[in-house]
């Protein structure tokens, strides 16, 4: 039993009274301890005040700035300069589906329908939670979409219900996150199971806003009940004996209907904002695969071109050192005709700088090494396709123009397509396509066919 204290005054001398006799002993204890006691203490006292600082702050939560309606236009007309580049290098390419696409996005401005999905890896809580939120009689304009097994559909949700049993997995977080990149609108519903009581459950729900609070709400973050619960109960009477029965607890939805309606009456215009951006960025990434197909459809004819040049010049004057694509003007024009196609237009310069840039990198990746080396025992192999004298070295040429080739074809086509030219090369990302492209082309059977292709070229 708590005992109320009702003597203030009191309370206050006593406290005091701690505090003065507290202050004198630790006096007494510093002068006891000397100098260096104090100094001690003070550098233990300054270790700690160091040590919390470095501690990594806790995340807070940073939702993405609302979109406005100036980037959603400039989104549209990002997809609009796309399909004009496409329809200036390849006039015959057929556009209308996009071009009707793009036309009907400021249309979309004005629709107040929106999409909204469940994505569960239980089908049976996805399908039992969809039947108890269609009679609830959403908001009008509120269209359901099943989503589960296509990308293309999810991307296509305004409001995405994330429904999971247990803590999230990180294949889930991972969705989560790049759906809150995409301006998708995420809530996330812990249903409750029986194996958890509701005690479990709230540790459970509090760990997942811990865990998402960086770019999700906790508002947003919501338990439920999407099945009938099944409870005990026991009554006890006076003589200590007890009943005891079962009985069904109705699904409990009703945190989760009222997110979804205050989200649908305050934030419809950001879904809208958001499901016509998406819209605007596939459009762009459509045309933009377009373009890299024309351009890469002109690229691999003159890389070939300059593959074999690369190879017969190395044939006919071997050297003991294979770092050509260092010192050939062979590659430095390719490279320059490479970026013309690409609208970076290097020039001759600038061409032979990337070209020595890309020669020590494969010379530090070891790629050199290694290429002359499983080409030299392909040919060594066969009798039939065996050289001598340089067709080592000029197959290897050739290679190793292909793959800078194809490394700058690669790395071109993931760059931001615009009407100005970049004129410079990100050395890292240059470097981790070359290792990339070595990869996929230094299987045994594509070198065969490889070192097949290019004999002929030596004869």
């Amino acid at each position: 039993m708590r005992v109320k204290v009702k003597k203030p005054i009191l309370v206050a001398g006593l406290g005091i009274s701690f505090l003065l006799w507290l202050g004198e002993s630790l006096h007494e204890q510093a002068i006891a301890m000397g100098e260096w006691g104090v100094l001690s203490l003070m550098a233990i006292g300054t270790g700690v005040w160091w040590w919390q600082k470095k501690q990594p702050q806790k995340p807070v939560y940073q939702p993405l700035s609302p979109l406005t309606i100036t980037e959603v236009n400039q989104a549209i007309s990002e997809g609009q300069k796309i399909l004009k580049i496409v329809k200036q290098e390849d006039s015959n390419y057929n556009l209308a589906e996009l071009e009707t696409s793009w036309k009907n996005l400021p249309k979309q401005l004005n629709n107040q329908s929106v999409s909204w999905g469940i994505i569960s890896n239980s089908n049976t809580e996805k399908d039992s939670l969809k039947q108890l939120l269609e009679p609830e009689k959403t908001p009008e304009n509120f269209n359901y979409l099943e989503a589960e097994n296509s990308e293309n559909v999810k991307e296509k949700l305004d409001l995405i219900v994330f429904l999971i049993n247990t803590d999230l997995t990180e294949t889930q977080w991972q969705t989560i996150q790049r759906c809150h990149q995409n301006n998708q609108r995420c809530l996330i519903s812990l249903n409750q199971r029986e194996q958890y009581n509701s005690e479990e459950q709230e540790i459970i729900l509090q760990e997942i806003k811990q865990r998402v609070k960086t770019i999700i709400s906790s508002d947003d973050v919501i338990g439920i009940n999407s099945e009938p619960k099944i409870i005990k109960v026991r009554q006890y009477k006076e003589d200590k004996s007890y009943e005891e029965w079962t009985e069904k607890q109705p699904p409990n939805i009703l945190d989760l209907t009222k997110r979804i309606d205050s989200i649908l009456n305050h934030e419809r215009e950001q879904l809208i904002l958001g499901k016509v951006w998406r819209n605007a960025q596939e459009i762009k990434q459509q045309g933009k695969h377009i373009l890299n197909k024309i351009r890469r459809d002109r690229a691999l004819p003159m890389m070939e071109k300059y593959q074999w040049i690369a190879a017969a010049a190395a044939f006919a004057n071997p050297v003991s050192s294979l770092d050509l694509l260092a010192t050939a003007a062979i590659n430095a024009q390719m490279i320059v005709d490479l970026s013309s196609i690409y609208q970076q237009k290097f020039t001759l310069s600038q061409g032979q700088t990337i070209a020595a840039t890309i020669g020590k990198l494969m010379i530090k990746l070891g790629l050199v090494e290694l290429s002359t080396h499983a080409i030299s025992g392909l040919l060594k192999s066969n009798a039939i396709t065996y050289v001598a004298g340089g067709a080592t070295q000029g197959i290897s040429a050739a290679y190793l123009t292909r793959v800078a080739g194809l490394s700058l074809v690669e790395y071109f086509k993931e760059q931001d397509i615009n009407l100005n030219n970049h004129q410079t090369i990100d050395i890292e990302k240059l470097s981790t396509k070359i290792k990339q492209v070595f990869e996929q082309t230094k299987r045994t059977e594509i070198l065969q066919s490889f070192v097949k292709q290019t004999l002929p070229q030596l004869s």
